[in-house]
């Protein structure tokens, strides 16, 4: 379905693309300038999610001044956001909460790879060019990664938001796994009781905890008043009949992304090798970002041997979540500006 967005040139489509197994459909929310503003020149751009929001809630919130889509758009993007199975409207596995969800985590990163394979492909026969643009933020960086350092002839530029990457000390202490988990993925809360089931609730007042720690009150109001929060937070719900109609009305987020985290990225042990990506990679993250601080950027961008050209970004007065406060514009500019202009 296509609609023009109201008082602009904005284009908006949603998507259904099959993955793998091909019963798995994957939604993709498409923006884009009307042909007659841009003509056939647009550079092609897919934003992939991170843990626990949708592409649509990340990348589309109906924010005042308009969302990362929006803006990406308008500066001649034609721009897809992917909901991985299991988020927002893409399918998902059987939610059953009273049997306690006793199978195993869904959309553990392999099929989140999958699910981004499939959307690059169908973007790709779709538009005609040679390769996209990709702009993760947190899982979804791994999730980019991954893919591009397996396929870096369909990528032109990888951006890395808020990135990713292994614990500190990693798991060779005498730590034991909880205990390990528990110190890395002290940043997604309360949810580390749930990890290895498929799903786990997600209650506004949990996220609103998680988004602002190290900051104080009043700091956190003037990065995303209390009244838009709410906003942003029925938009969310809106990608989620399920949560929303229970009382108070909860997220369900697939814990793949956990049992990752457990596995892999607390053990010290990354999903993918940074040195196999070959294409230009912006690295990027706010000052306040507590969840992916700046120790992991800087680690990984030492990694990032094969890549011909690298940049490490640090932004002012901004968390984890920059992305969707009132200081988003300067890591959208940003972007931007690595997504558009001539490199060395």
């Amino acid at each position: 379905m296509t609609q023009t967005v109201p008082s602009s040139n904005l284009m908006c489509e949603d998507l259904y693309v099959p993955s793998e197994p091909s019963d798995v459909q994957i939604h993709l929310r498409h923006k884009f300038l009307s042909p007659e503003v841009t003509g056939d020149n647009r550079a092609v751009t897919i934003f992939v999610h991170g843990a626990t929001f949708s592409g649509v809630s990340a990348f589309d919130a109906p924010l005042r001044g308009g969302s990362w889509l929006d803006f990406a758009a308008t500066h001649g993007h034609d721009v897809y956001a992917i909901d991985v199975r299991g988020y927002g409207l893409s399918s998902r596995s059987p939610i059953d909460v009273e049997a306690g969800w006793a199978n195993r985590p869904y959309a553990r990163t392999p099929e989140a790879v999958l699910d981004l394979s499939a959307a690059v492909d169908f973007v790709l026969a779709r538009t005609g060019v040679e390769c996209v643009n990709l702009v993760g933020w947190s899982w979804g960086t791994a999730i980019c990664a991954g893919y591009t350092s397996r396929n870096n002839s369909k990528v032109r530029r990888l951006v890395m938001y808020a990135p990713v990457w292994t614990m500190q000390p990693p798991l060779e202490s005498a730590l034991p796994l909880s205990l390990a988990a528990k110190m890395w993925m002290s940043a997604l809360g309360p949810l580390l009781a749930s990890t290895f089931s498929s799903y786990r609730q997600v209650t506004l007042d949990e996220i609103r905890r998680r988004w602002f720690r190290g900051v104080d009150t009043s700091t956190a109001e003037v990065l995303c008043p209390e009244g838009e929060l709410e906003a942003w937070w029925n938009h969310v719900l809106s990608t989620d009949p399920f949560g929303a109609s229970r009382t108070p009305p909860v997220l369900f987020a697939p814990n793949g992304v956990l049992a990752d985290l457990a596995e892999y990225w607390a053990a010290g042990v990354p999903t993918y090798e940074p040195r196999n990506i070959r294409v230009p990679v912006l690295t990027i993250l706010g000052e306040w970002d507590v969840d992916t601080p700046l120790r992991m950027a800087h680690e990984l961008f030492e990694r990032l041997t094969g890549a011909p050209y690298k940049r490490l970004e640090v932004l002012g007065e901004g968390t984890h979540s920059m992305c969707l406060e009132a200081n988003r514009f300067d890591l959208y500019r940003r972007v931007e500006h690595f997504l558009s202009t001539s490199l060395p």
